[in-house]
Order: C-alpha cells, then sequence, then structure tokens
C-alpha cells in the first residue's frame, strides 16, 4: 500500500484539480505535491491524472481511486475522531 502522504496529495489535487490549489491546501510546494503525484503513480504502476488544455484530467483509473481513496480519507479521519472522543475524560 503506498503511504497516507501520497494518496492525500493526489485527492488535494483531485479535488481542486489544480497542483497548485493542492499545494496551498497542504502547505506544500508546488514540486512536492508534483512528486507525491508521480511516487504515487510509479507505486501503482498506472498514471492518475494527465493535462490538458483546460489543465488536469483524471484517466479512469485516477477518477476511480479519487472517488475510493476521498472515501477512504474521510472515513479514516471519522475513525480518528471517534477514537480520540474515546479517550478524552
Amino acid at each position: 500500500m503506498p503511504p497516507l502522504e501520497l494518496v492525500r496529495g493526489f485527492v488535494a489535487v483531485g479535488r481542486r484539480q489544480s497542483v497548485t490549489h493542492a499545494a496551498r491546501e497542504l502547505g506544500l510546494s508546488q514540486s512536492a505535491v508534483s512528486r507525491q503525484v508521480q511516487a504515487l503513480e510509479a507505486a501503482l504502476g498506472v498514471k492518475l491524472l494527465v493535462r490538458t488544455y483546460r489543465g488536469l484530467a483524471f484517466t479512469e483509473a485516477g477518477e476511480r481511486l479519487f472517488h475510493l481513496a476521498e472515501e477512504a480519507l474521510r472515513q479514516l479521519h471519522g475513525a480518528t475522531l471517534a477514537a480520540r472522543r474515546m479517550t478524552t475524560p
């Protein structure tokens, strides 16, 4: 499984449809976010995003991964919050 930070970077790019805006959201440089997406593509062995005249677009694999990963991150966030509530007096 690829590192969670790579998935977070990819989801941010997908949500914003922009490396620049994703970098701003994540507090990282554009090049760092681009490297995260490239590393995720390399880890999975599939292209996830392509550049078009309108900016970035998902490949078929990228769109599928985006929806699944976005939901997984949402659930992980919810589980983390629930665990914290259980341990906080």
